[in-house]
């Protein structure tokens, strides 16, 4: 998925700095543990790695999470890959089930 994609709300995502070793390795074994469920998104250019660590400062240095529209960062990414996992499956469960609007 390409970094200026919107992310669909219903859809849990990781956004590590792509140039940073420790993200990568942590980014990985998050993903791992949510056996692919949670999609990992780089951030590469300085720009937006300062754009996105603006709005959220604390951050900076770990990957993220985002659980819809709410982060989870620090050492808290790792605790909250179970309620993701368990997330993921209700969203891709409301997917299966909910009528589409397709024309």
């Amino acid at each position: 998925m390409a970094q200026n994609q919107l992310v669909p709300h219903d859809r849990i995502v990781l956004y590590y700095q792509g140039y940073c070793r420790k993200c990568q390795i942590l980014s990985k074994l998050v993903v791992l543990m949510s056996f692919n469920f949670i999609k990992r998104i780089p951030l590469e250019k300085d720009d937006s790695i300062k754009l996105f660590f603006e709005d959220y400062p604390k951050a900076q240095g770990y990957p993220i999470l985002f659980l819809g529209q709410q982060p989870v960062y620090n050492y808290w990414v790792f605790p909250a890959v179970p309620g993701a996992i368990v997330l993921a499956w209700f969203y891709a469960l409301r997917r299966l089930f909910s009528p589409t609007d397709q024309a």
